[in-house]
């Protein structure tokens, strides 16, 4: 499950990337932190893997390892209720903690973001006389494209 809640932290770092101003981002950021709206995602994730976990696998049975205790028309849910009869609660648990946290951080990368486009604007005036100078080594482009 920890899959779950590394992808979520990374959507929502790049949710802030993508929005198209620092006030987006930061509203972005707010709702992340807000109960509802990390009740609403968790339920979401829930219902979605509730999905997945319907999933038959009981015709696989044969493949797997006979201490897997597949049984034919298993489905990934029962397979996992047998391993961990709590494990749709700790799943959806764990999705409202990792939205609680990717609100947390989606917040300090608002926060940064100011500090990031200044150091990524440096940078591109530093690197400005290399691209120069290598167009000018390449001289003018030619096209080929007819021959």
């Amino acid at each position: 499950m920890r899959l779950v809640s590394t992808a979520a932290i990374l959507c929502t770092i790049a949710v802030p990337a993508m929005a198209q101003s620092r006030d987006q981002g930061a509203a972005v950021a707010q709702a992340l932190k807000n109960p509802m709206v990390q009740e609403a995602v968790a339920a979401t994730m829930s219902n979605l893997a509730g999905i997945v976990l319907d999933t038959k696998v009981g015709p696989l049975a044969h493949y797997a390892d006979p201490e897997d205790d597949i049984r034919p028309n298993d489905t990934l849910r029962d397979i996992e209720r047998r391993r961990d009869p709590e494990f749709e609660k700790r799943l959806h648990d764990d999705t409202r903690r990792a939205v609680a946290g990717a609100g947390i951080i989606a917040d300090d990368v608002v926060t940064m973001s100011k500090s990031l486009q200044e150091t990524s604007d440096r940078l591109r005036a530093a690197l400005e006389p290399l691209r120069k100078a290598a167009e000018a080594q390449r001289g003018p482009r030619e096209d080929h494209r007819g021959d």
